[in-house]
C-alpha cells in the first residue's frame, strides 16, 4: 500500500510518488509482489484527483523491471467517465490487467469485466491449466448482452467524446463559479468527473468537523432542488474533510451543465455553511 497522490494537501512530484512504489517493493521483497493496483484517477474516497503526467509512465516502468503486474482499477473512472474510454488512457500506458464495472451496463444490470493482455492469460494457462476463479453469477449471459449494447450506444453517439467536451466545460464553470469561493478550497477533476473539496480557511485548509456533517446537509440542498450530487467525508485525516462530487450522465449537454452548477452554486451557499 502506497499513498494516493494528493496535490491539494501533499504535493509531490510525479517521481516523488512513484518512488514509493518501489520502495514498498524492494521492502517486501520483489519476488514477492505478484502486482499493483490503483485508480487511474481517484474516485470516491478522495475525489477525482488525477496524479502528475509523469506518474503512471514512472509506475509503468517501476512495474516492469520488478516483474509486478500493473493492474488499473477502472470500475469508477472507467467507460468514458473521464472523456477516455479509459482513465489510464490520458497517460498513454497500457495496465497488463483492467477491472471496471458500474457503467459498462450503463446502470441496467449489474456487470462488470476484468481484461489481461493475452501474454498474462497464455502463461496462466500453461501453469495452471484452466484460471480457476468464478462466482455463482459469472459469465451471466443479460449481463454480457447489456454491456455489448452499451458499448454500441457509446460508439455510435460518440459519448466519450461528448463526455470529453462537455466535461471540459464542465470544469470552467465549477471553476469560475467556485475558485474564489471562501469554503471551497479545491475544484479538480477530469471529463464528466469532478469534485469541491470544502475547507474553513483557504490558507491552512482546514477541513469542517465530521460532526458538522457538511457534506450530507449540501447534498440534501441540492436535492431538494433537484440535483443529486454524491458526497464523501473523512478526506482530509480519514475522519474529517467533506468533498461534493458530480458524475453527470455522458449524454450531458453544456445547457443541462448550466443548469447544474446553478443549483450547487445556490446550494453552496454561507448561509449553508452557518448552520
Amino acid at each position: 500500500h502506497i499513498q494516493h497522490p494528493y496535490p491539494y494537501r501533499h504535493p509531490a512530484s510525479g517521481a516523488e510518488l512513484a518512488a514509493r512504489l518501489e520502495e514498498a517493493i524492494l521492502a517486501a521483497g520483489p519476488s514477492s509482489v505478484a502486482a499493483f493496483i490503483a485508480e487511474p484517477i481517484s474516485g470516491a474516497g478522495l475525489g477525482a484527483i488525477a496524479p502528475p503526467d509523469d506518474y503512471w509512465p514512472r509506475l509503468r516502468n517501476i512495474c516492469d523491471r520488478y516483474g509486478v503486474l500493473l493492474i488499473a482499477d477502472e470500475v469508477l473512472v472507467g467507460m468514458g467517465r473521464t472523456g477516455q474510454w479509459w482513465g489510464i488512457n490520458h497517460w498513454n500506458v497500457q495496465p497488463d490487467i483492467l477491472v471496471t464495472a458500474k457503467g459498462v451496463a450503463g446502470g441496467y444490470f449489474p456487470t462488470g469485466f476484468i481484461a489481461a493482455k493475452g501474454e498474462d492469460v497464455q502463461l496462466i494457462h500453461e501453469k495452471l491449466g484452466d484460471f480457476n476463479h468464478g462466482g455463482t453469477f459469472s459469465h451471466h449471459a443479460v449481463g454480457a448482452a447489456a454491456a455489448l449494447a452499451t458499448l454500441h450506444i457509446m460508439q455510435r453517439e460518440n459519448l466519450v467524446e461528448n463526455a470529453a467536451r462537455v466535461g471540459a466545460y464542465l470544469g470552467q464553470k465549477l471553476q469560475h463559479t467556485f475558485s474564489e469561493h471562501p469554503y471551497v478550497g479545491d475544484v479538480r477533476g477530469r471529463g464528466l468527473f469532478w469534485a469541491l473539496e470544502l475547507v474553513q480557511d483557504w490558507e491552512t485548509k482546514r477541513p469542517f468537523p465530521a460532526s458538522k456533517k457538511l457534506a450530507p446537509k449540501l447534498h440534501k440542498l441540492a436535492f431538494e432542488q433537484g440535483l443529486i450530487v454524491y458526497y464523501s467525508q473523512g478526506v482530509a485525516d480519514g475522519k474529517n474533510g467533506d468533498l461534493i462530487m458530480l458524475g453527470p450522465p455522458l449524454i450531458t449537454t453544456e445547457a443541462q451543465v448550466d443548469e447544474m452548477v446553478g443549483v450547487l452554486e445556490t446550494a453552496v451557499t454561507e448561509e449553508a455553511f452557518s448552520g
